[in-house]
Formats: C-alpha cells, structure tokens, sequence
C-alpha cells in the first residue's frame, strides 16, 4: 500500500501536473526540475530523444492505452525532455542509438490514475510509443537491449540502477526492467526508490510503459505487467 495522506493532502491539486511539482529540495525521476505540461517535442537532431509531432497518421490515438486500460485516466503529452529515459529505454543516458535515425513518428504521454483507496498514493504512467522504417524496431529492440547490459548503471548521486527482470507477458521481444535510484522526500534521508518499465516491440513500433509511483514512492511491477500487454494490443493497430 502506498499510505501517504499528509502527502496527497498537499499534493491532492497536483494529480494532473507534474509528478515531482510538490517535492521541497528534490528533483523529478528524470533527474531535472519537472516543467508544466506542453506539446509533445518536435523531432529534431540535437536531442536524441526529440519525438516528431503527436497525432500523426502513424500513430492514431487509439493505438495509445485508453482511459479503460488506466483507470480512467485521461492522458496528457509529456513535455519535451521529461522522463527521456524512458523515450525509449536509455541506460547509458543521452547515448543515441543507430536506430534512432529510423524513427519516423512518436509520441510520449502520461497518466495520473487515482489512488484505488482513500489514504493510498497515486502514481504517474508515462507511455511512449514510436513507429520506424521497415526494419528500424527491430535494430532498436536489439540495441535497447545491449545497452541494459553495457548500462547497469548504480546507486551514486544522479544515477539509475537498471535490473532486468525477465519478459513480461507481451511477446518475445519484450523485457520488463526496474529502475532504482537514490531519493529523498523534503528533508527525509536518501532512500532507494524503485521504478519499473517494459520495453515491446510491434512489428515496426517500439512501445514503453512505465509506472513512476508518486514522489519518492516507487512504482508497482505488477501494473506494468498489467499494462505493457494492452499497451503492446494498442499498439497493434499501427499499420
């Protein structure tokens, strides 16, 4: 259980802003300053994360989970450079991938489902989901892939912890991961916070699904388990 009703109680407004926007004197799960809400980032060839505009005829918003698959839940575009670790998997930081030049449409949102009882915290999903060339999700899986391994990375100040924990029950090409890292809620002592994502490929499209918990509140594997199998029948869709 997530029992945090000081908490939500300051929090209670922030449910559909930004995950780290009531945190005194820390930093978001991204390792920078949350910002408010935007459009999603246009591609670009700075930023090796830069997704190209939502809502092409790529990647319908149906292919996205739906409000029904995240407890109503509606989704919002994450701003440019949130979470980028998660756009897709990125171990070994703001290393790009050879396969990143495949990608030809992509969008990244979250969802801030209610907590499923009073006095529990909610949490924060983010989804990212992105359309390649013939050929391109492939390469990407595999360097995805070869990163986790060369990129564990550890529990230092700013890093990330990066564990595989085996395949989710989203086909063969897919790997469920947590991601752990040193945090600290106001002025409380640092604690290990653990985080959990996975990683599928659809024919052509890379998708990722994350939960982020709440603040300094970890994540839950299960939801994700949960979650990566509709994200990866959404995703399906995509021709």
């Amino acid at each position: 259980m997530r029992n945090t009703p000081i908490r939500l109680a300051a929090c209670a407004s922030l449910l559909g802003a930004s995950l780290a926007g009531c945190t005194s004197g820390t930093e978001s799960p991204n390792g920078s300053p949350s910002a408010p809400p935007s459009a999603v980032d246009a591609i670009g060839a700075a930023s090796p994360t830069a997704e190209p505009p939502a809502g092409g005829p790529g990647i319908p918003a149906g292919a996205l989970l739906q409000p029904a698959d995240v407890s109503d839940a509606k989704s919002e575009p994450l701003p440019d450079g949130e979470f980028s670790h998660l756009r897709p998997l990125r171990p070994c930081g703001d290393e790009r991938y050879p396969s990143d030049s495949s990608r030809e449409d992509a969008v990244a949102v979250r969802y801030v489902p209610e907590a499923p009882s009073s006095g529990e915290a909610p949490s924060v999903v983010t989804e990212f989901v992105g359309r390649h060339a013939a050929g391109g999700a492939a390469e990407q899986f595999k360097e995805i892939g070869a990163a986790l391994k060369r990129c564990p990375g550890g529990l230092g100040e700013g890093q990330r912890r990066w564990t595989i924990l085996g395949t989710p029950n989203a086909g063969d090409q897919s790997v469920l991961v947590r991601i752990d890292q040193k945090e600290s809620y106001a002025d409380e002592k640092k604690e290990t916070v653990s985080r959990y994502a996975a990683l599928a490929r659809v024919g052509d499209v890379i998708v990722v699904v994350a939960d982020l918990g709440w603040e300094n509140i970890g994540g839950s594997e299960k939801l994700v388990r949960k979650l990566i199998g509709k994200a990866v029948q959404r995703a399906g869709t995509i021709s």
